[in-house]
């Protein structure tokens, strides 16, 4: 089972700008969280409830709620 997959307006626009390969590793990961939702890491205070996954040198921050992913913002690691 599946969990829904909520993009917020921030991390769209990075998948909308970024280049395709990046695009392509991004959403596949997102995929893998939307079928298997688990929290890899969890931000440090005062972000503590969101939680990290890192695609290569981008890091991809999100809130887990009982089936539902909400994507709150993509970026270069060294920025997010």
């Amino acid at each position: 089972m599946g969990c829904s997959l909520d993009i917020k307006k921030s991390a769209r626009k990075f998948l909308e700008k970024a280049p395709k390969d990046i695009t392509n590793r991004v959403s596949e990961r997102l995929q893998q969280l939307a079928e298997k939702p688990i929290c890899e890491e969890k931000l440090k205070p005062p972000l503590e409830e969101l939680c990290k996954t890192r695609v290569g040198s981008y890091r991809v921050a999100y809130l887990l709620k009982p089936c539902n992913i909400v994507v709150v913002a993509i970026g270069e690691r060294k920025l997010l």
